[in-house]
């Protein structure tokens, strides 16, 4: 009876627990995934939280929130004004380096208040909450904008605006975001992989990216327009999942970035086969693209060391449990080499592979863009008559395929697909 009594009393403690949880102050309304956050601690926001934290570090507002008593049309206005493209201006100076204006948060607390944001709380929002990155600097190609952006650690990353101008004459942007310092993956075509693992981004760390990209946008473009969010900067994103699952929470937030989740493509080289079905668990919505590269597991493992972890087998019972999550099918990307993934064999292959899944196939084609990193192994791109006719079987087998022409863009910035590494004029910068 006693077991059975404290029993009862130890699951009452729990469920009141979650009930305060569940009314604990959260940006849901307009929110497409939900946050994984665990944070409860709200006495670190009572008295002197720190800091500064990122305004874009969404978990800590809300809980910055509760603390003061502020209900979530609060936050609504916070974002709401936040988001508005004269909030943060982006200002050249004589250097040419890109740098948020030094007075932007007394523009933001005015604006703030006039929107009915709680007068009281704005200056103690803004005093413990900012922008903690900032541009160091820009660099313009055909393609697009390459940005070096630093980080509050001091680490540095790259972020690319791409440019796609539509027949009509509209042009849209797509900002391809990095998920970590480095990467760890060490693929052989790739210039990040040189680098190692140097850190991991949180979620704020992610937004900002986009935040100043998009900032930069509004200020330098006379027109254009944010369309698009891909993580296949610097890093693997199922390597940081939880900081990368709460970014997917802003980027999609209708009071943030307000993108469809279709719009946000998350880019993996499917090293944990288990974090392409979480997931597809946990934002089934926001496409997936597979960094394929070769279907013949040796040629993978010799592109892709860590695809050692997941043989193609598994990797394919990955993509359709996630098409049955989703509904949709996957995006392979596949980096033509010459001579090392452009043969019959190579193509027969990958060909087998996309028709033996359950949901629907695309396969983007991507010509080797040089790297230093590639250069080691001697990788260079196919011709392209090879290019061609590598597409043209493909589809003669059934498999939709288009050959990326555009992924060439940003070269001569050393932007384009496999090509961030902190470089610049054959210059590295260097995170200490």
């Amino acid at each position: 009876m006693f077991l059975h009594f404290s029993h009862a009393i130890i699951c009452f403690i729990l469920s009141s627990f979650i009930l305060r949880r569940s009314d604990a102050l959260t940006l849901s309304s307009g929110q497409r995934i939900t946050s994984r956050s665990l944070q409860t601690d709200l006495n670190r926001f009572r008295e002197e939280p720190g800091g500064p934290f990122s305004l874009f570090d969404l978990p800590s507002v809300e809980l910055w929130g509760e603390a003061r008593g502020l209900k979530e049309h609060h936050l609504k206005i916070l974002y709401r004004v936040l988001m508005n493209p004269s909030a943060v201006p982006v200002l050249e100076n004589s250097e040419c380096y890109f740098l948020v204006e030094n007075n932007w948060k007394g523009r933001l607390e005015e604006k703030l208040t006039t929107a009915g944001f709680p007068k009281k709380y704005s200056q103690d929002l803004l005093s413990n909450f900012s922008i903690t990155c900032s541009i160091q600097r820009i660099e313009k190609s055909e393609g697009g904008y390459k940005f070096v952006i630093q980080v509050p650690s001091g680490k540095f990353v790259e972020t690319v605006l791409i440019r796609h101008e539509r027949h009509n004459g509209d042009v849209r942007y797509t900002v391809c975001v990095s998920s970590q310092v480095g990467c760890a993956k060490k693929c052989s075509f790739c210039a990040t992989g040189t680098m190692g693992l140097q850190g991991q981004l949180s979620s704020a760390e992610i937004l900002e990216q986009v935040f100043l990209a998009k900032s930069y946008l509004n200020a330098a473009m006379s027109h254009g327009v944010l369309r698009n969010c891909v993580f296949m900067g610097m890093g693997e994103p199922l390597d940081n999942y939880e900081a990368v699952h709460e970014a997917l929470r802003g980027l999609t937030h209708q009071c943030l970035f307000a993108l469809k989740a279709k719009q946000v493509t998350v880019s993996t080289v499917g090293a944990n086969a288990s974090k392409i079905m979480q997931l597809a668990d946990e934002a089934p919505q926001v496409s997936l693209a597979l960094s394929l590269h070769s279907s013949v597991q040796s040629t993978r493992e010799a592109l892709i060391p860590s695809a050692k972890m997941s043989p193609i087998d598994i990797l394919g019972r990955a993509l359709d449990y996630h098409s049955d999550k989703s509904g949709r099918g996957a995006m392979l990307e596949y980096l033509l080499i010459d001579g090392v993934n452009d043969s019959d064999t190579e193509m027969e292959t990958l060909a087998k592979f996309c028709l033996e899944r359950r949901g629907s196939v695309f396969v983007n084609l991507i010509p080797y863009n040089p790297t230093l990193a590639g250069e080691n192994y001697g990788y260079n791109f196919p011709s392209d008559e090879r290019i061609y006719a590598f597409h043209d079987r493909l589809r003669e087998l059934g498999v939709k395929s288009l050959i990326r022409w555009s992924s060439a863009n940003g070269r001569d910035a050393n932007g384009a697909c496999g090509q961030l590494a902190l470089t610049s004029n054959h210059k590295t910068i260097k995170n200490e």
